[in-house]
């Protein structure tokens, strides 16, 4: 009973998706301070516990905010910004305006925030529950509710590729961080490579154990931790539309 109880603090697989789904909404749609609600109640525990896991994939997210940066920076000096602003701050020759901040400012709490939503799924769900979850109480069509779950598999797998495509770097005396688009490449392209054909075998054997002719039996459980992620959804929509 004990055990049971634990394990039923965290919410269901299927409410954890529409969460995510309707986070990313409100991070599309707010501009601003809103975001600021958004990222600091889905965004950072998102990360802490996506950190904790897949700690290669959180790394790279904040590449987006340096290439949003460049590009702000970009923009300025073609003159297509409409409204610059004043100059904040000057790296040697190189004037960084208020208009390149304010916008890397807003697009990384977007970021921050679905990405946020996306890594409390990927953390707190294994692909087996998200599969009966998304099928048996969301509805979803088998296809599109497999597709997701072998997603979340994904994650673990692409983890250990990339160690062992990292070890072979190594031992042919390449360079350990990639610094050129060719370093680049030589890590995504086995990486791609080795994903779609792993997708390819796992469809076939699907398929082959019937997947597709599994009956399911409807049936929606709601209780107190989803109760508790309405909650936060409330919350943060309240603060998209107030603020």
């Amino acid at each position: 009973m004990g055990l049971s109880a634990v394990v039923r603090l965290k919410p269901r697989p299927w409410a954890l998706f529409v969460y995510g789904i309707l986070v990313t909404i409100i991070a599309i749609v707010g501009s601003g301070r809103e975001l600021l609600a958004t990222f600091l109640i889905t965004g950072v525990p998102g990360f802490v516990l996506g950190f904790a896991r897949y700690r290669f994939l959180v790394l790279l997210i904040p590449l987006t905010v340096i290439g949003t940066f460049l590009n702000a920076l970009a923009i300025y000096y073609t003159g297509l910004a409409r409204e610059p602003g004043d100059v904040v701050a000057r790296i040697w020759v190189v004037e960084i305006p208020e208009f390149a901040v304010e916008t890397t400012a807003v697009i990384a709490l977007r970021v921050f925030s679905f990405a946020g939503a996306g890594l409390l799924l990927v953390s707190l769900v294994s692909p087996r529950d998200a599969l009966r979850s998304l099928t048996e109480e969301l509805g979803l069509p088998k296809g599109l509710a497999f597709s997701l779950a072998f997603a979340l598999r994904l994650f673990p797998l692409i983890r250990r590729d990339l160690g062992e495509v990292m070890a072979v770097r190594r031992l042919r005396g390449y360079r350990t961080i990639p610094l050129s688009p060719s370093d680049y490449m030589s890590i995504i392209a086995p990486l791609l490579n080795v994903s779609l054909e792993r997708a390819v075998w796992v469809g076939v054997s699907a398929e082959l154990r019937g997947f597709r002719l599994r009956r399911v039996r409807r049936r929606l459980t709601f209780g107190l931790p989803e109760a508790f992620l309405a909650i936060l959804l409330i919350i943060q929509a309240a603060a998209v539309l107030i603020l």
